[in-house]
This record gives structure tokens, C-alpha cells and sequence, in this order.
């Protein structure tokens, strides 16, 4: 889309610190704990911390920060959706994974 990304690929770490953020955890039928993950937070969180470097500017010219609020405000949004599959793809998130 006539922008340059670089992205990593995930460590232990960071996929966890990002599961922790998009996971919340409700009582089921049967009482047990169960765990809701936010796809949204997990998809912003992954992206966050696996884009090493871009060529987006601010209104100024200046390097804009890889900050999710940043990423938020992306126009077209379908920049951040091609950002998003580059890296699910990198971090061996699968199809079906994806569609989730």
C-alpha cells in the first residue's frame, strides 16, 4: 500500500504479555473459571509488539511512534488490516486461527 514495515517475530515473552492484556476470565455454567480473549487487544497488542519499524510520518514529516493508539488512528484501516495479517502470517497464526 506504498508503505514500508518491518516486523519480528513474537518471543515467549511478549505472547504472553499480550495474552494476559486480551484475556479476561468469567465463571461458567459449571463454575469453573474460563477464558475470554478479546481478539481486538490481542491483535493491537501482537502488531504493537512485533512492528519494529515503519515509514509513517506525522502531520509534521516526523516519525511517528508504533504505539497503538498510533496504529488506531491509520488511515486507510485497511493498512492496519494488511499490517495485521503480515504478521499473523510471520508468527505462524493459522488461517482458521485468523478467522477467529
Amino acid at each position: 500500500m506504498g508503505h514500508r514495515a518491518v516486523f519480528r517475530t513474537w518471543n515467549y515473552g511478549m505472547k504472553q504479555k499480550a495474552l494476559r492484556k486480551a484475556t479476561t476470565w468469567t465463571r461458567g455454567a459449571s463454575g469453573s473459571l474460563e477464558p475470554d480473549v478479546d481478539p481486538w487487544v490481542l491483535n493491537d497488542m501482537m502488531l504493537a509488539q512485533t512492528l519494529v519499524e515503519w515509514d509513517l510520518e506525522d502531520e509534521d514529516g516526523q516519525p511517528l511512534p508504533i504505539t497503538i493508539e498510533n496504529i488506531h488512528n491509520i488511515e486507510p484501516p485497511e493498512l492496519v488490516e494488511a499490517m495485521i495479517a503480515e504478521t499473523q502470517k510471520i508468527n505462524g497464526v493459522t488461517v482458521e486461527e485468523r478467522k477467529k
